[in-house]
């Protein structure tokens, strides 16, 4: 790990919602799924956070030899996205 890695990092990252990050494709095989409607889902939501962090904190870290993983989470949605909007 770089001696510049400190709490406090920011970092911004947009991801346009295609169709396949969607409610109906987070598990195809259940029915329950495929009647909710199409917009970003969740599950795919954590996805992104986690990607999003890993992006933001490889620059202080000697990749790949060190990662880091999420242990927590707690999140809101505040809107729903559709296929086609960004999320950053």
């Amino acid at each position: 790990m770089k001696d510049t890695l400190k709490p406090g990092i920011e970092s911004e990252f947009t991801f346009p919602i295609p169709e396949s990050k969607t409610v109906p494709a987070l598990y195809p095989e259940s029915v329950e799924f495929q009647e909710m409607p199409e917009v970003f889902a969740t599950g795919f939501m954590v996805g992104f956070l986690e990607w999003a962090c890993i992006r933001a904190i490889n620059p202080y870290l000697d990749w790949p030899i060190e990662q880091t993983v999420g242990t927590h989470i707690d999140v809101s949605h505040i809107a729903a996205t559709p296929p086609g909007f960004e999320v950053t």
